[in-house]
């Protein structure tokens, strides 16, 4: 994502695109690039900054994840198209001022900080603790109780390539051969899918990727609204396990009948 005027999405990529070969031929200065995988400007989600004395609860969620160690970019192709070269990263000015932000939200102040920043092989990676803030401590819950993992970088190009495919000559991305660490971020989706929390996170309630027991299938259907019964009834639809007595709405019927329809 680049952080300019046009915000994110399509608009943001070709504005870095437009950015980065105006700083090429020597008009403008280097664009400040963000490894964020959101459609979207940065700096939006989970409201604005908060003011006054941070909470004891916000607070507690900051101290027991003081430390961090979080992936926070490799050399793999990201969701963009673009890589990001491990041996080109610069990281003096940034061990200077070792910020950690929300969402590469350059006006939002500080949630953290990464005392440390250090390269083992392909992956930079770095600790992270939280600030003793009530957002800070609502981030840090976030990560405690494995809500969110995703991490990313704002950076600065030095130097970079276009990515063509070898047969098409149709581009692919964008190379980052020397790049200024700017920033580290708390994000819910990075562009980096390596870009993550160290470590295994325990297994959370709904996380488990399998479906409902039986006996629970029923429940989906009865105590939710309208998208709720909608999960259900698909889901119960395809498995084909619930009591006529727990059948779901007439609409949920005609979604599931034309599912099984296009299943042949």
């Amino acid at each position: 994502m680049f952080q300019g005027e046009d915000g994110g999405g399509d608009g943001g990529r070709l504005a870095l695109l437009r950015a980065l070969d105006g700083w090429g031929r020597g008009f403008g200065e280097a664009p400040v690039v963000c490894q964020w995988g959101i459609a979207g400007a940065g700096g939006e989600g989970l409201g604005a900054v908060t003011t006054g004395m941070p909470g004891a609860g916000a607070l507690a969620a900051a101290g027991e994840l003081a430390a961090l160690t979080v992936t926070v970019s490799t050399g793999d192709v990201d969701r963009h198209g673009d890589v990001v070269s491990p041996e080109g990263w610069r990281l003096e000015s940034y061990r200077r001022n070792p910020v950690v932000l929300w969402a590469h939200n350059y006006r939002q102040p500080a949630i953290g900080r990464a005392p440390a920043v250090w390269q083992e092989g392909q992956a930079l990676l770095a600790r992270i603790e939280f600030a003793p803030t009530e957002f800070a401590g609502q981030v840090a819950a976030l990560y405690r109780d494995g809500y969110q993992r995703g991490v990313s970088v704002g950076f600065r190009p030095l130097r970079f390539e276009e990515r063509r495919d070898a047969r098409s000559g149709a581009f692919l991305g964008i190379r980052f051969l020397e790049q200024e660490l700017l920033e580290i971020s708390a994000v819910p989706v990075p562009a980096n899918r390596a870009a993550l929390l160290r470590g295994e996170i325990p297994a959370q309630a709904g996380m488990t990727g399998k479906a409902p027991a039986p006996a629970n299938r029923a429940a989906l259907l009865r105590d939710g609204d309208g998208g709720s019964d909608f999960g259900g009834g698909v889901m119960t639809g395809l498995g084909g396990d619930v009591s006529p007595g727990d059948a779901p709405a007439p609409a949920v019927e005609a979604v599931v009948a034309l599912l099984r329809g296009l299943r042949g």
